[in-house]
């Protein structure tokens, strides 16, 4: 395989402002330029469709089942809604996620596949995967990607089938690589270092037989993510002082990747934790449809909540506060989770928002005909699955569903 490394120039010398930590914790976040252009851009979306009126979100609540949970990875949905990956075992001690020099395999760390019974609703088991395995943080309608720090010292990257169980490596050169992403057309992103050195790489596979390796600037790159639209890739680049940055540029070439470079600057004191915090629950699912705007997703560690960012913009999109996780509906509206509440938010109405469910539960949007959701709410050691099935959407006064 043909790999090429490259050096880009980040921003380390040009004046992108930091975003400030705020103190906002009795009062509205301030409007930025940047999230009064985001309204004005779903206000005339809204428009064009010839709608200004606020959306009723009526659905029923299902309840599905529970499948097990080491409490390290939040488990992985299928784009379809029929399949889910959780974590199993004994917890990865968090070194071992970070991929961190020295750090122990996960000798106890397995992955179950469960399946939703159409026919009773319930959910089957369908396939274990032995240890040392780590569940991936990326799907698509394949199958969903894995991790197996060996006790030896390499990382190997795989992924995993759906339907059969079956398990395919995809990268075992050696090395330890990590923090595996999906592409749009099957493309892959991931962090690389050799065994005995610090310092992660970032590569980017845009075909089997062709790969882009960025350096490490001395620094260390983290979890790449894919957009959903298109080649734009993001990444956490941490440099040698700690300070912390996100990255976005376009991976159809070298070239691209260094004109089209844009960064995000999230302050210091950064730490490998603060990045794996900044997109715990935003995991990557391919085949979903594109999301109506070009953002990222990610809890900012400035802001301490989830926000969106567009590559175009010095600073994101506060979402609502107190957000810690969120997915885009089929009209650039989002749902989104609190730490005690799920809540449908329209940001063309000032974030106006209304209650759909009364605890925690990270949403997971899906294929499924009938346009369903799936909500997992992380107990000790299960996670509850249910079903957010719309009944239909209208132009008319906002309602809520019942809780459960």
């Amino acid at each position: 395989m043909k790999r090429s490394l490259f050096m880009i120039l980040l921003a380390g010398t040009m004046a992108i402002p930091a975003c400030a930590t705020s103190n906002r914790r009795n009062q509205p976040p301030p409007m930025r330029p940047e999230a009064a252009k985001r309204l004005q851009e779903i206000a005339e979306n809204e428009l064009s469709r010839g709608s200004t009126f606020s959306i009723r979100f009526q659905a029923q609540l299902q309840d599905i089942g529970e499948v097990p949970y080491d409490q390290s990875t939040m488990p992985l949905v299928s784009p379809d809604g029929n399949y889910i990956a959780t974590s199993v075992g004994i917890a990865p001690e968090m070194a071992t996620l970070l991929a961190e020099p020295g750090s122990p395999s996960p000798l106890a760390t397995g992955i179950e596949i469960w399946k939703i019974n159409r026919n009773t609703g319930g959910l089957d088991s369908t396939f274990t995967l032995a240890p040392p395995l780590l569940l991936g943080r990326s799907a698509d309608a394949e199958g969903f990607l894995v991790e197996s720090p060996t006790p030896e010292g390499p990382r190997l990257i795989g992924k995993v089938s759906w339907t059969t169980g079956s398990l395919t490596w995809l990268v075992d050169d050696g090395n330890v690589n990590a923090f595996a992403t999906l592409g749009p057309r099957g493309q892959l992103a991931y962090s690389t270092r050799p065994i005995d050195q610090p310092g992660f790489s970032l590569v980017v596979q845009n075909a089997p037989d062709t790969e882009f390796e960025v350096g490490t600037l001395e620094g260390n790159w983290y979890f790449p993510t894919w957009s959903t639209r298109n080649d734009r890739l993001y990444a956490f680049w941490i440099s040698p002082d700690d300070h912390l940055r996100l990255v976005s540029m376009l991976t159809i070439s070298q070239e691209a990747m260094s004109t089209s470079m844009k960064d995000l600057d999230l302050g210091g004191n950064a730490t490998p934790r603060v990045a794996y915090r900044a997109v715990a629950v935003q995991p990557v699912v391919q085949g979903l449809g594109s999301s109506p705007t070009e953002e990222l997703l990610f809890w900012h560690p400035g802001e301490e909540q989830l926000v969106a960012w567009s590559p175009g913009d010095s600073s994101p999109f506060i979402l609502m506060h107190n957000a810690l996780a969120a997915v885009h509906d089929v009209s650039g509206r989002y749902i989104v989770t609190t730490a005690d509440e799920l809540r449908y938010v329209d940001p063309t109405k000032m974030n106006r928002s209304v209650r759909l469910h009364d605890q925690v539960a990270i949403p997971f949007r899906t294929t499924g005909e009938d346009g369903h959701y799936l909500l997992l709410t992380p107990g000790k050691d299960r996670v509850s699955i249910r079903a957010l099935i719309p009944t239909h959407r209208r132009e008319t006064v906002i309602g809520t569903v019942p809780s459960s």
